[in-house]
């Protein structure tokens, strides 16, 4: 039994384990309501998740966490070496599985959530999130999403899962304030223009978000559609740096220019360099002392070439 989730290697701060802590413990429960993971990952998330809800007041015998992870990655993908610093950290190396070009860690996250899953609270699902399906019973009272960094992906939970939303459901989009994450920015951005969402609060990259009405067939349709234009992308991002003082921002200093980034990012995937350049020459020109924060994030671009989109396919 484990005293913190701390003690499971994972990449999301204590910000936003305490978030999923609290958010599993007070949200209110009905029967069959399920909790979704989208990324797992070894587990620390997914653990913050289950302590909340054994101490949920509301909670039912029929109240689960669903887990989904493909729990794989190959070794030549950019999460290689991710899952083997985390695991050296861990001392659990020996539970990985090697496959030929591809590794398994499934093994570490039931060896974290071992009395989770015994007991029949956590259940992980294997499966690559093109894959993935909601369960026939119930809806979904609450979501943390730290799969999908394209909207590409994202896509499979707005059309399979949105619609096991009920009213009042939490959405917590684990790398809403990341760099590599314009398309999904842009969608939430659209989300909430429809008012299916309305913008709660941000703990480190992750935003809160509340479901204030059911997305319909048509509303999904309509996103799907929008997101085919790079022009309709660009204006959402744009809003979403509009927004940046309707809610509250944990750390803006270090988070907000991720979405500026992100812009920058777009552009130069659509090969618009002239744009990108533009805005990153204001950035220098009206901020005479960047952060050694946004210097860091912008190498971590620069350093794939503003795509890290073939080392994702490598990986899935």
């Amino acid at each position: 039994m484990f005293k913190s989730p701390n003690e499971i290697p994972g990449m999301i701060e204590p910000i936003e384990q305490e978030m999923l802590i609290e958010l599993s413990e007070t949200i209110k429960f009905d029967k069959n309501d399920q909790i979704v993971e989208f990324g797992s990952f070894f587990g620390r998330s997914t653990y913050c998740l289950a302590t909340g809800l054994k101490n949920n007041k509301t909670c039912l015998a029929s109240n689960k966490i669903t887990a989904f992870d493909s729990f794989m990655c190959r070794k030549n993908g950019s999460f290689y070496p991710y899952v083997i610093h985390f695991a050296k950290l861990g001392k659990v190396e020996n539970l990985i599985k090697y496959e030929n070009d591809d590794i398994d860690f499934e093994g570490i996250f039931k060896h974290f959530l071992n009395n989770e899953i015994t007991s029949n609270l956590v259940k992980a699902e294997k499966v690559e999130l093109k894959n993935t399906h909601p369960i026939e019973n119930g809806n979904i009272a609450l979501m943390h999403i730290d799969s999908p960094k394209f909207y590409d992906e994202l896509k499979h939970v707005f059309f399979r899962f949105f619609p096991k939303l009920k009213l009042g459901s939490i959405i917590v989009f684990q790398d809403y304030f990341y760099h590599w994450s314009a398309t999904l920015i842009a969608a939430v951005q659209l989300l909430k223009k429809l008012n299916i969402i309305s913008f709660e609060y941000s703990r480190a990259s992750s935003l809160c978000v509340k479901v204030i009405k059911l997305p319909k067939k048509d509303d999904l349709l309509f996103i799907d559609n929008e997101m085919k234009s790079n022009n309709a992308i660009i204006d959402l991002l744009d809003n979403s740096i509009k927004q940046i003082n309707e809610y509250s921002i944990d750390r803006a200093g270090i988070f907000v220019h991720r979405l500026y980034l992100a812009k920058i990012q777009f552009l130069w995937e659509i090969q618009d360099f002239d744009g990108a350049t533009f805005i990153l020459s204001n950035i220098f020109k009206s901020n005479k002392n960047l952060s050694q924060n946004f210097v860091d994030d912008y190498f971590d671009l620069m350093k794939y070439g503003f795509s890290v989109r073939s080392l994702y396919i490598k990986d899935h």
